[in-house]
């Protein structure tokens, strides 16, 4: 590695590690404001270590996902001087996120999809950061799936065909509500079991599929992406916040609002790196959409997919 690459990295973890251990030697928590009111906001979000970011690759302002440009987005229309801060960690699952989140000891916010165990044990911010566009499953699948996938007509033909899902996802559990064979594994590998034939189809979001399949490809060769027939259920993802933080929630319901009532949100989504290539290369008109139900959906959440969701 670069010698210059290393010390910049390294001074960037030491200052998020700082920033995490603050708390710990009395100093001021590290998602709350100064008695003065002076000082910036910071707000921890968790990076994997083996991002651009965390490698060392690129600058944090330079460092572009799109959970992370809308949050910056949102922290600076809250009207409030507010710090997005990243915590470079080994990514934990969604299942691990939760109680780490809330006791807000290393991190002030995760973004993940909704069930009610998690809009009870945390404070949800209920606006779909991808505005609904999430319960819209297109399919990733092996190219030997295709013939049979072609046949799909209706739901009893599509459950005859297994689904991949990472853990602790609560998509998993809607699936199996509505009589799917579900197989589990963690997100890295998903692709790579796909690609082994240990299940038959990859659902993933209209919004991510393609840009996911651009990097998945390579480690899996044997994938492609059916743009016949697809699955919606209603099922939104929201950043969450810990509930010893409930001014942290109200500035990013602010932001986020501001940016959806704005049509900063939208247009965001539809041109970001990361979205941009779904919106622009699967043509809905020809999709065969197959509706299944959500019974975990909670009413705030039924009201939040109603006002804000690009699908009916």
């Amino acid at each position: 590695m670069n010698p210059f690459i290393a010390i910049k990295d390294a001074v960037r973890r030491l200052l998020c590690l700082m920033l995490v251990t603050a708390p710990l030697f009395g100093g001021v928590p590290a998602h709350a404001q100064s008695e003065s009111g002076n000082d910036p906001i910071v707000v921890r979000i968790p990076m994997d270590t083996p991002s651009v970011f965390c490698r060392g690759e690129v600058t944090w302002e330079e460092h572009r996902e799109y959970h992370i440009d809308l949050l910056r987005l949102a922290l600076r229309l809250s009207g409030t001087d507010a710090t997005l801060v990243p915590v470079c960690m080994d990514y934990p699952t969604e299942e691990r996120r939760i109680p780490m989140l809330e006791s807000a000891d290393q991190f002030d916010t995760v973004f993940f999809g909704t069930n009610p165990e998690r809009e009870e044990r945390l404070l949800p911010v209920f606006i779909p950061i991808y505005l609904g566009t999430t319960g819209l499953r297109l399919f990733m699948l092996h190219e030997d799936a295709k013939e049979p996938f072609s046949q799909v007509q209706t739901l009893d033909d599509l459950r005859k065909l297994s689904m991949g899902q990472g853990l602790g996802w609560p998509d998993s559990e809607i699936l199996a509500d509505n009589g799917f064979n579900v197989v589990s594994g963690r997100y890295k590998t998903l692709h790579r079991m796909l690609d082994a034939k240990r299940f038959d189809l990859y659902p993933r979001a209209y919004w991510q599929i393609v840009g996911e399949w651009n990097w998945m490809k390579w480690d899996a060769p044997g994938i492609e992406i059916a743009h016949t027939t697809a699955l919606y259920y209603p099922q939104p993802i929201y950043f969450f916040v810990s509930r010893k933080t409930p001014e942290l929630h109200d500035i990013i319901e602010t932001g986020l609002r501001r940016a959806f009532s704005n049509g900063m949100m939208l247009e965001l989504l539809k041109t970001h790196p990361d979205t941009a290539p779904s919106f622009s290369q699967i043509d809905l008109r020809n999709l065969r959409v197959l509706r299944i139900e959500n019974k975990n959906l909670s009413d705030r959440s039924r009201e939040a997919m109603d006002r804000y969701s690009l699908f009916d």
